[in-house]
Order: C-alpha cells, then sequence, then structure tokens
C-alpha cells in the first residue's frame, strides 16, 4: 500500500509528542512493507537534498517552494521551505502567522503531489492534526484520493473562513467562522484518536461522525525505555533509588516522580502539590520523596519552589528539560511515577514508565485508564493505580496505599506494567490498526453499542 502522511511535526522537528508518533508510525508502516511518504513544514532546518522548486500564490504573493527529500528508515521524507514554511517557529510566529503557514503547507502539498504523482499516486493520505486540514481539503479536492484524519489532541478552536476561502477550499467555509477539526473529520472517509476512553470522553465532537470513527492506540519504543541502557543496570532497584535520591540531595525513602508541562488545562501538577501539603500532616509523610520535573506556568512553579522549601526533606523541584537518558535513569529507579492529568488523549509517560518497571499512579481519564490496570480492582492483572481527576484527597490517599504495598506485590506490579507496555501497546500493533483503517476493515464507535 502507498500512503502519505501529513504532519507539521516529524523528527527531528519536535515540540510535543506529534512528532515521536507520526514518525514510529511512519516507520511502523514501511516496516510492514508499505510504501510511506511525508510531507512536512522544513521550519528552516534545511533537512535532506533539494529536489523540486515551483511558485504557488498565496495572500496576494508569490512564494517559491523548494521541496528537500531524505531517506530515513525506509521512509521518504519531504520537508517544504519557502515563506513561512521555512520559519523556525513550529507554532508560529504568531497565530496569524501559524495560519498563514497551515495554508501555504497545504498549497505547497498539492503543488509537490502534482509533481509525484506519476511515480506515486497514494492509496490513502493520512493527515495529522488540525493544521494539515489545508493540505488534506486540496489533496482530497484534486486527486480524489482516500483520506484518514487522526486527532492526536482536540483544538476545540476555530479560524476564520476566509483562509479556506485563500486556500481555494471555499466551499468548505460556508460560515464566518469554522472549526478545522470539524472541518477535516467531515472531509476524511475516517477519523481517529489515540484512544478509546479519550474518544468517548469527547464524543460530542467524535459522535457528529459517528460511522466512521474509531480509535487507535498509540504505541511505545521500550528499546529505548530499556533497563538494560541505564547506567546502573547492574544494581538492585532499591540501590538505584538510593544513589538517584542522593543525586538530588534528598535521603533514601519511597520514591514518587511527576514530569510534565506545568500547566493548569490538563496535566495536573497542581493536584499533586495539594495532595502532598496534606500528606506533610501525615507520619507516613516522613519516607516519601518526591521529585518533581517541568517548567511552564509561572504560579505553578513557584507554589512547586514553595512546596520543596517547606518540605525540603522530602520534596525536589527541577524547572529544566533533562535529557532523555536522565529521565531513563529516574523512570529505572524511582518506585512510582505520578500522572494527575485532568485530561490525556493518551499519555506516554506512564507507558515509558511501564517499560521501565516504574508503577504508574495516573487519572482515570483517556489514554491513562486504557493503558493502566488498577491494582484495587484487579490485584493479579494489576499494573498501577487509578484515581479520580482532581481530587487531591484521592491521590493522597492512593500515595499512602502505594507506598504501605508489599515488596512482592510491587514486585509483580512492576513485572506486569513490563509486560503490558511491551505486548499490548508496541507500534508494530497501532500501524496494523492502522492499515486496517486504511482500507476501511476496522470496526467503528456505535453510541448505541455497549
Amino acid at each position: 500500500m502507498r500512503v502519505l502522511l501529513l504532519s507539521f511535526e516529524y523528527l527531528p522537528v519536535k515540540v510535543g509528542g506529534l512528532a515521536e508518533a507520526v514518525t514510529s508510525i511512519a516507520e511502523g508502516l514501511a516496516e510492514l512493507g508499505h510504501e510511506v511518504i511525508v510531507f512536512t513544514p522544513d521550519h528552516g532546518k534545511g533537512l535532506g537534498e533539494a529536489v523540486e522548486r515551483f511558485k504557488v500564490i498565496a495572500f496576494g504573493e508569490e512564494v517559491e517552494i523548494k521541496a528537500r527529500k531524505r531517506e530515513e528508515n525506509g521512509v521518504t521524507i519531504y520537508s517544504l521551505a519557502g515563506g513561512l514554511l521555512s520559519e523556525s517557529d513550529v507554532y508560529g510566529p504568531s497565530w496569524e502567522g501559524l495560519l498563514k503557514k497551515a495554508v501555504l503547507f497545504g498549497k505547497a502539498s498539492a503543488g509537490l503531489m502534482n509533481s509525484l504523482i506519476e511515480e506515486f499516486n497514494p492509496d490513502v493520505v493520512h493527515a495529522h492534526d488540525w493544521h494539515t486540514v489545508f493540505s488534506l481539503g486540496l489533496l482530497k479536492k484534486y486527486f480524489g484520493v482516500r483520506s484518514v484524519f487522526t486527532v492526536h489532541r482536540l483544538n476545540k478552536g476555530k479560524i476564520p473562513g476566509h483562509y479556506f476561502h485563500e486556500a481555494n477550499l471555499g466551499e468548505l467555509a460556508p460560515y464566518p467562522d469554522i472549526d478545522p477539526e470539524h472541518t477535516a473529520a467531515y472531509i476524511a472517509d475516517m477519523v481517529t484518536t489515540v484512544s478509546r476512553s479519550y474518544m468517548l470522553e469527547e464524543w460530542s465532537f467524535f459522535g457528529i461522525f459517528e460511522g466512521k470513527v474509531t480509535h487507535v492506540f498509540n504505541g511505545i519504543d521500550c528499546s529505548f525505555w530499556n533497563e538494560e541502557l541505564m547506567e546502573t543496570a547492574n544494581l538492585p532497584r532499591e540501590e538505584r533509588r538510593k544513589l538517584i535520591l542522593e543525586r538530588f540531595g534528598l535521603k533514601d525513602g519511597k520514591a514518587f516522580m511527576f514530569i510534565g508541562r506545568f500547566d493548569r488545562a490538563q496535566k495536573g501538577v497542581d493536584t499533586l502539590l495539594r495532595a502532598i501539603e496534606i500528606l506533610s500532616t501525615d507520619p507516613a509523610f516522613g519516607d516519601m520523596r518526591f521529585i518533581i520535573i517541568g517548567k511552564g506556568d509561572p504560579e505553578l512553579e513557584k507554589w512547586a519552589k514553595d512546596v520543596e522549601r517547606r518540605f525540603p526533606e522530602n520534596v525536589r523541584v527541577i524547572t529544566e528539560l533533562l535529557p532523555r537518558e536522565m529521565v531513563r535513569e529516574l523512570y529505572g529507579s524511582v518506585d512510582f511515577v505520578v500522572i494527575p492529568s485532568y485530561f490525556e488523549p493518551f499519555g506516554l509517560v506512564q507507558l515509558e514508565a511501564m517499560c521501565l518497571g516504574a508503577i504508574p499512579i495516573g487519572s482515570a481519564v483517556g489514554g491513562i485508564k486504557d493503558t493502566i490496570i488498577d491494582f484495587r480492582t484487579d490485584p493479579e492483572r494489576g499494573t498501577g493505580f487509578l484515581v479520580p481527576p482532581r481530587d487531591a484527597f484521592a491521590l493522597a490517599n492512593t500515595l499512602v496505599s502505594a507506598k504501605n504495598l508489599e515488596e512482592e506485590t510491587l514486585r509483580r506490579l512492576r513485572e506486569n506494567g513490563k509486560k503490558r507496555a511491551r505486548k499490548d501497546f508496541t507500534w508494530e500493533s497501532a500501524c496494523r490498526r492502522y492499515t486496517s483503517v486504511y482500507t476501511g476493515s476496522v470496526d467503528r464507535a456505535m453510541s448505541f453499542l455497549r
């Protein structure tokens, strides 16, 4: 099968989790024997050899487009440069700049497809997130190719309809303001998102497209998140924990870690900070250690630093980005990883933790709920703990319950987590399901089916 992927991110261009997901999908499809091509903006990187040049008219000006080509792990990547496509700010330089960049990417994608069509006529176009709506629309309009639209995270925003008119897609803009996710889902033949629970939680959106909606779980690459690659791989986990805590100036104790953005909309670090404050009066708090890693909202950073100041023997806050290798050392050393998100389309932290034997304690939302098996409801198969979102008291109680588990139970949870991550959430499984989505031979979500 010939597959064309559209994405604003592709490694090494990375802002969030989209880059790793799309790169893994492309390489996984190639490993299954499919011919895979990716169109993505160049973002000023200049990657690959210049192979095509053409001009498009956008916003009243002629823009020269340069297409660069490279081969990586069986995938052909075309990076499109010129005008705003060469802007280094992936989702900028402003909101207006992003919208113009998305329109230009659409016209450049159609122009490049026009040059390639005789040698590469795709069986399916797979577009990722709303930034590709103009590319998807133009490829659908001019080449009639079967299409799939994947929502990695709903943006829930609208854009002025005149951007669709500028993209030569005026027929898709009957109103002054347009929801680009709705439009992309409307014109696509199939619509997917990254977990079943997230799809159901956002059914007010996905239900509009009932009949062509399904889910495809993301995967995790346990070849990197692997204990054998750790600097301390030869040490027992208890020794690793002691060393890692010493590295951050803490004495040994049960170690809990949070890693993620400090934001008020999604990641729930405020719920964790409140839970720590609640725990501070509990005798169990004495030998509990918290490593909190992230940055973002200044007020949340200030609150986290204040909690560290008040409880210096229990809490360390790191407001800087750590190398992936260092994060791997942490996952392979701490006892628990806390993921207190308010919502999570899929989430990778819980699976990265499970690959390395850290037990996840996460909110019962979206992909977290789909990947963690709660020990309290299934003691034999359990891989971690699920708690209600935004409930600091429930989280505090669960942290204490987890801390007090016997070592044999902890060992079983770790082994269960490793097996589940490595068996049930591989990129190969995800890509096989995407192949079924491409051909239409896949189960659909039905509002009347329970």
